[in-house]
């Protein structure tokens, strides 16, 4: 007896979520997401809802302007206490989605770098009051880089409304 209770609590998953778990669980919920996006200024929702279990991080990204749409559905997966994997899906479709590699910190930031074939995309998420900071700085192979997009996001009610895409 003893020593299946000894198996099970070593097999079981730990009750402390690591640093990686805690910075994505904060980011649950909606979003008001203002920002710029190559020198554009755009109006944006954010929603993040955990999936599959608690094991994935959906993040959905809607722009506001009809005249310029723009869609990204975001899964993120944390393992091993601060590392995460993901993979970021846009409007633009499959030929513009890549994988993603990274971390969080014990401060709550995140880090994922999206692999792409003529750059890598930086997403940096950090934490802002009640809010997030979200940067994405484009690094070309040359080692060239330069800022792609950055939003502020603030709460928001999760209505819906923002998300019918």
């Amino acid at each position: 007896m003893t020593l299946v209770l000894a198996a099970a609590l070593l097999l079981s998953p730990s009750a402390e979520p690591g640093v990686a778990h805690q910075a994505l669980d904060r980011l649950i919920g909606c979003w008001d997401a203002p920002g710029e996006v190559m020198g554009k200024r755009v109006a944006t929702r954010v929603r993040a809802a955990w999936r599959l279990g608690g094991r994935y991080l959906l993040l959905e990204s809607h722009g506001l302007d009809p005249a310029d749409p723009y869609d990204a559905a975001i899964m993120i997966g944390d393992h091993d206490g601060d590392r995460l994997s993901a993979w970021w899906m846009d409007s633009f479709g499959a030929g513009y989605s890549a994988a993603g590699k990274g971390q969080a910190d014990k401060a709550g930031a995140i880090a994922i770098d999206y692999a792409y074939p003529d750059a890598l995309y930086a997403d940096r998420l950090t934490p802002q009051g009640k809010g997030w900071r979200w940067t994405i700085t484009e690094r070309k192979l040359d080692g060239s880089e330069k800022p792609f997009a950055s939003y502020t996001l603030s709460p928001a009610k999760c209505d819906g409304t923002a998300f019918a895409f």
